[in-house]
């Protein structure tokens, strides 16, 4: 019984003295790995050695962060360096080494291409609300009530290469206060064709009375027809004036006296539209008007003479 419990107490401690043994050469083992050198490299050229590969990989997570755009998060990466146990350089500091594949990368063409992203909150100015306005100008606008803008959360994608932004991306992520559109008046007066009146900033096709008159008076002695709104065929009174501004790109509609902009007749230049007791004419100036008169005489220049007028409609920009 004695000699079994001799046997047991000398197995028992050589099994401790065993596992002891296998402790500390494990701890050895791995004392000696963290100093066992790593070399970083880029197709298969040491660019620098380190102590450890603990310190390689520091190395280049410290480039990395380096060639990443501010305040970014960083979401891929993609390196032509890599980590390699051995080499056979001088060993360098931490901060030698990230200066050593900072300097690689520029020249020896090795690319560390990095992705990453951020979310931020930016003001925006929501699109105007546009009016039409007959009685203005084409490119004319007036404000008619201040809007205010609105705020956005955005998300952006930056694209480094070596620590060069080579592209960004913005994304809108969350409306967080669509703002107030401003509400704009724009005119519609002599709008050139094909153009839109919402986005149209140039001038009128017609910038001159003068303009209209000019072409008018290439008419007289045109026929006069009931209803005719051709200067090849024929007009009639408010025909003529709708003929002549179509060729300037204006259409006009019924009722013309509420066409245009009203002013006084003190006020009233070449081209300018007058209305009388069921006639239309335009104004030459000096009390004079063309107009196609009647079936007799067709289109003609002759006085206001005793005419009544009803109303003074301005239909190209003012002079």
């Amino acid at each position: 019984m004695k000699k079994h419990r001799k046997s047991l107490k000398r197995l028992i401690i050589g099994f401790l003295f065993a596992a002891l043994i296998t402790a500390d050469v494990i701890m050895w083992a791995g004392h000696i790995g963290t100093l066992t050198p790593y070399a970083i490299s880029y197709e298969n050229q040491e660019i620098c050695r380190v102590r450890n590969k603990e310190t390689a990989s520091k190395v280049l997570n410290n480039v990395f962060e380096d060639m990443t755009q501010d305040d970014t998060n960083i979401a891929a990466i993609s390196s032509d360096f890599h980590i390699k146990k051995g080499g056979t350089g001088e060993i360098v500091s931490e901060e030698e080494a990230v200066d050593a594949v900072i300097t690689s990368a520029e020249d020896c063409g090795a690319t560390i291409r990095i992705a990453s992203s951020k979310t931020s909150t930016e003001t925006f100015t929501p699109a105007p609300d546009y009016k039409e306005n007959g009685q203005m100008f084409a490119g004319d606008a007036e404000v008619i009530s201040e809007g205010s803008d609105g705020e956005k959360e955005v998300g952006v994608t930056y694209t480094t290469v070596n620590g060069t932004v080579e592209n960004k991306d913005k994304t809108d992520i969350e409306v967080l206060d669509e703002g107030v559109p401003a509400v704009i008046e724009k005119g519609t007066l002599g709008l050139p064709k094909g153009e839109t009146w919402q986005e149209y900033e140039g001038e009128p096709v017609a910038n001159s009375g003068d303009d209209i008159i000019t072409t008018a008076k290439q008419y007289l002695g045109l026929r006069y027809v009931w209803g005719g709104k051709s200067l090849e065929t024929g007009v009639d009174c408010s025909g003529f004036v709708i003929a002549l501004y179509r060729e300037y790109g204006m259409n006009l509609n019924y009722p013309l006296y509420e066409e245009g902009r009203g002013i006084s007749y003190s006020e009233a230049q070449p081209g300018d539209l007058l209305y009388f007791p069921g006639h239309y004419a335009l104004y030459l100036g000096d009390g004079k008007i063309i107009h196609a008169s009647n079936k007799r005489t067709g289109v003609i220049i002759s006085g206001i003479g005793n005419r009544k007028i009803l109303a003074v409609r301005r239909l190209v920009s003012d002079q």
